[in-house]
């Protein structure tokens, strides 16, 4: 009898257990899913271990690069008598053997399409920028989330990002930069759209678009109409500053809203009397959510809401000199809760200006009875809390303080008229 090749003794060893390399032994798919939470540069450095993993970098569903990783030398000026010269020193070389190894993977097919893309390098940087152009081309992931670090610089410089086709999902986060103008043949196909830490001077126009969210961003440009994205269904703001006088969200398949502490005012100027008037015009809006924090946020002149198909609606602290709600009639609402929160070192109405708001707003989604019948069916249903918070004024740092929290329960109100 013959012996057994090297080849077989080994895989008999493998399959004994003892000393065997259980990882290697995984689907490639598997081992791909787990390497992929690794930067895609030491992935591709995982191709040379052996066979196995020779293209393992083809089958990541992720790829996520850093591209300040192939920036040396950036605290330096190597040539500061061009004044277009840009500080440190790109490694092309290692920038191109990557955009070649996310070619191949790209033409030969054989691994898996890429459904995220998280890249993130400096806007500012032209050299920087053009690289990152080809590969997001290259990947043509259908999730994008381009980051830009904080480098303690701001600009103002107009830059575009070209989406690819397959791109449906769009995450940007740019510190100190205006939003990009997006561009490119996933544009006109492109779902979700989240931006954070942008200034927006100008919408892009996004045909398909579902779902918008603005995190932390500066609004300058007004509020485009439905024709900008006819298609929004979900629109969500939060910790956000729109510098307008007046703010219309006319959205005509518009099914949630969500304002959490959004600033209104022209020029960002929200010092002394309320400013901002606030339309909200949604046929179909079905979820409003407007949230503040007691001296965080401007106060709002006006509040018009016209949502005929509104089911819940949940309002926390937000004070307005004028309100008008019409939600049909009777009131399509069946579920919420509205609530304000007054204490003397953050609140700057008083508790019956809080309360006056409520009945306004209480009678506009009721509107099927009188002033008097709605104070009447509110009032079991309405309730006024007394306790006390740490104070966080620099002269009262430490103290307790007395709060009052006013709420009225929507589900209870409305339930109770049934009966």
């Amino acid at each position: 009898m013959g012996r057994p090749s090297g080849s077989t003794r080994k895989e008999a060893r493998i399959a004994d257990g003892a000393g065997a390399d259980r990882f290697t032994a995984l689907p490639i798919e598997l081992r791909a899913h787990i390497v992929s939470f690794l930067p895609y540069r030491e992935i591709v450095q995982l191709s040379v271990l052996s066979r196995p993993w020779m293209h393992i970098h083809h089958y990541t569903p992720v790829v996520k690069l850093n591209l300040d990783e192939f920036l040396f030398f950036d605290d330096i000026m190597l040539d500061e008598g061009d004044e277009d010269a840009l500080p440190g020193v790109v490694d092309d070389g290692l920038l191109v053997g990557l955009r070649v190894a996310l070619r191949r993977r790209a033409q030969e097919g054989s691994g898996c399409t890429v459904d995220a893309l998280r890249i993130a390098y400096a806007v500012d940087d032209r050299r920087m920028r053009r690289h990152a152009d080809r590969i997001i081309a290259l990947v043509d992931a259908r999730r994008i989330r381009v980051t830009v670090p904080y480098n303690g610089r701001t600009s103002r410089d107009a830059w575009t990002l070209a989406l690819p086709a397959a791109a449906r999902y769009l995450d940007v986060a740019v510190f100190g930069h205006l939003s990009p103008a997006i561009t490119g043949p996933g544009a006109a196909a492109l779902l979700n759209l989240r931006l954070e830490h942008v200034v927006l001077r100008e919408w892009p126009c996004l045909p398909s678009l579902r779902s918008l969210t603005l995190n932390t961003v500066t609004v300058e440009a007004p509020l485009p109409p439905g024709a900008w994205s006819p298609l929004l269904e979900y629109l969500s703001i939060f910790n956000s500053k729109i510098e307008q006088a007046r703010v219309d969200i006319r959205l005509p398949l518009l099914k949630s809203l969500d304002l959490d502490l959004v600033d209104v005012s022209a020029h960002g100027d929200s010092i002394g009397s309320p400013f901002g008037d606030i339309t909200v015009d949604a046929p179909r809006l079905e979820d409003l959510e407007v949230i503040c924090i007691a001296g965080c946020a401007a106060e709002y002149k006006s509040f018009t809401l016209r949502a005929p198909m509104l089911r819940y609606l949940y309002w926390h602290n937000q004070f307005a000199e004028r309100v008008a709600i019409d939600v049909g009639s009777p009131g399509s609402v069946t579920a919420g809760k509205i609530q304000f929160e007054w204490n003397h070192e953050s609140s700057c109405r008083e508790l019956k200006s809080y309360k006056a708001q409520m009945m306004r707003m209480l009678e506009g989604l009721i509107p099927e009875l009188s002033p008097e019948r709605v104070a009447h069916a509110a009032r079991p249903h309405m309730t006024l809390d007394k306790y006390t918070v740490e104070g966080t004024d620099f002269v009262e740092d430490g103290k307790m303080i007395p709060e009052e929290r006013l709420a009225c329960d929507l589900d209870a109100i409305m339930s109770s008229l049934k009966d």
